[in-house]
């Protein structure tokens, strides 16, 4: 397989965040749509971790960017992204809504973590409810 010239994101990456890497990414590549890959989506507090399994019945929803041949935005990602020990960096089948299939870059952990699973595997709903619970809740 050649390496993919997508990336799919899923967190503080997707295109309606306001972090300053999501940002840079808007910037840097194209918004080429939604999409979901196989696999299981965990709250690890202010982000989420995917655990991606080709055979999982769930799923993980995010967007997928193309990106620009030759830019050094990857590299960039990949210093945001391995901040955490257990995260790599690994080709990803993922299904667009449009029904195309595309390859992609994803980070997900090497195992999945000892976290609370995230239904539907959304984490911008799941953090917009997170965030409307009363403290203590």
């Amino acid at each position: 397989m050649s390496a993919p010239n997508h990336i799919f994101v899923y967190g503080t990456l997707r295109a309606e965040s306001t972090h300053a890497m999501a940002q840079r990414l808007r910037s840097q590549a194209r918004l080429v749509g939604q999409g979901r890959a196989p696999g299981r989506l965990y709250d690890m507090g202010w982000y989420p971790a995917a655990f991606f399994d080709e055979r999982d019945k769930h799923s993980v929803l995010g967007d997928v960017f193309a990106l620009r041949p030759g830019a050094r935005l990857l590299a960039e990602l990949d210093a945001y992204e391995f901040g955490h020990p257990s995260y790599v960096r690994s080709p990803l089948r993922v299904r667009l809504f449009d029904g195309r299939q595309v390859v992609t870059w994803a980070y997900g952990f090497v195992r999945a973590p000892n976290a609370q699973l995230i239904p539907g595997g959304d984490f911008s709903s799941h953090w917009t409810a997170k965030r409307r619970r009363p403290v203590g809740s």
